[in-house]
């Protein structure tokens, strides 16, 4: 697996997860003694620590604060001379990072406690308006510790298993429902909502597989440049962004071009001993790619255009740009433009952040000779435009327990490129392009001719 791992990764992503597993490793502990997942004696002490906090602090932070710091001087001192020369790094050491890292991610939708219910500012405000007179009467008979140990020992035992017995012992209780309920209203306000007569339509997609899924949002930036004569085509000078490229001005494949990350299988042993099956899986969530088009208002919309044809694209930016040079170097004194253009590739990347530029119907911005200065209105001193086009995919992973055998990573299907359907049956019906067709052609006359001769 370490062999597959360091292929597969990129050395800065391998470094940053080696660093990081020790504190990947407290994590995954802590929310292990959170949830009541490891030994019961782990949290139970961590509850023992919270009380000896809320009640002894001041008298720590008084008389071992210094001796605090010394000790932490020292320690980090020892253990920077002790590590002069770190031990290599092994598999089993990468595992447990992962692994780590999984546990971590599990718990993750556990901590959505307070979820989007939709409360309003004014609701919040009648509640704080009408506990605060209760509030200030509890913490003048009972210290502001003795409550912060109460509300850290309900925090912390919150997923203890008699916990979880008694809010559900509780919750079927009827009168207490009632009573919750009508607490609410007082406080916030707002009547109870109408009894359902007809269950809810449940969705279709099930809580493991949304919870194990991710949406990404794939943009790339179709660049162009206002030639004298030519219009805005795809012909740009070499120092400056590719014709189509990333956020950063990195290369990238056209949309009709642009293929999903392969499908990925990935083995990993858990904590218990199991081997675990890790299947990523892409696909597209969107039919077809769709251009980003913002208004003066600020309404932001991602509306469907024509992909533009790349047949050819090359060939003719290649041979447009290739005469614009001849005529620049044929001039003795280049324009003030031309030499701008030269440091476009450095200048005009500095203005990295394109989320809130307004664009016209078509998603363009304009931008002068150095790609900036961008508005949504083409005219004088607008040499380079450029538009975004976005597609959504999701990833979804499928955990598994399978029988026990070789961890590492395994590849899936090859890339799915995105043509859209209107134009992936007249691109599977043809040879090839025009200039596989003229090779073909030229490499035939030649054989022919071989062999008359």
């Amino acid at each position: 697996m370490l062999h597959d791992f360091l292929n597969s990764v990129p050395y800065p992503l391998t470094a940053v997860l080696i660093k990081l597993a020790p504190c990947f490793s407290a994590i995954r502990h802590a929310t292990q003694v959170f949830t009541w997942s490891s030994t019961w004696y782990d949290s139970w002490l961590t509850i023992a620590a919270w009380w000896s906090i809320c009640l002894f602090a001041d008298i720590a932070v008084r008389y071992l604060l210094p001796i605090a710091f010394l000790a932490v001087y020292y320690l980090a001192r020892w253990s920077t001379t002790e590590r002069t020369n770190p031990p290599p790094i092994t598999e089993n050491a990468l595992q447990d990072a992962i692994a780590d890292l999984n546990a971590i991610q599990a718990f993750i939708p556990n901590t959505q406690i307070l979820s989007r219910s939709g409360l309003s500012l004014n609701i919040l405000f009648r509640v704080c308006g009408i506990l605060y007179l209760p509030y200030l009467l509890v913490t003048h008979f009972i210290p502001l510790r003795i409550l912060f140990g109460l509300v850290g020992t309900v925090i912390l035992s919150w997923w203890a298993p008699w916990s979880i017995v008694i809010r559900s012992t509780l919750s079927r209780s009827a009168w207490l429902r009632w009573s919750v309920y009508h607490l609410w209203v007082f406080l916030s306000g707002k009547p109870l909502p109408p009894r359902m007569l007809s269950k809810p339509v449940e969705a279709n997609v099930s809580p493991s597989e949304a919870a194990n899924s991710l949406r990404f949002l794939f943009t790339i930036y179709e660049n162009q440049r206002w030639w004298m004569g030519l219009d805005f085509t795809a012909a740009l000078l070499p120092s400056e962004r590719p014709s189509w490229s990333t956020q950063s001005g990195q290369p990238i494949q056209p949309p009709n071009l642009f293929t999903l990350p392969e499908d990925t299988i990935v083995y990993l042993r858990e904590q218990d001993g199991k081997r675990v099956k890790r299947t990523a899986t892409w696909r597209w969530e969107e039919p077809e790619w769709r251009v980003l088009v913002r208004k003066e208002d600020g309404v932001t919309n991602r509306v469907e255009r024509p992909l533009p044809s790349t047949k050819d694209e090359s060939a003719s930016s290649t041979s447009i740009l290739m005469k614009k040079m001849k005529e620049i170097n044929q001039t003795p004194a280049p324009s003030s433009g031309a030499a701008e253009g030269e440091k476009v590739g450095e200048e005009g990347e500095e203005e990295a952040d394109d989320e809130d530029l307004v664009t016209d119907g078509d998603g363009w911005v304009y931008g002068d000779n150095k790609w900036e200065g961008k508005t949504a209105k083409a005219g004088m001193g607008k040499y380079t435009r450029f538009r975004r086009w976005t597609r959504v995919a999701i990833v979804i992973e499928v955990v598994e327990v399978v029988e026990d055998g070789e961890i590492g990573i395994e590849r899936g299907r090859t890339a799915e490129i995105s043509v859209p359907e209107a134009r992936r049956n007249s691109s599977e019906s043809g040879k090839g392009s025009p200039l596989r067709q003229r090779l073909q052609s030229a490499l035939a006359k030649g054989s022919q001719s071989c062999t008359h001769s």
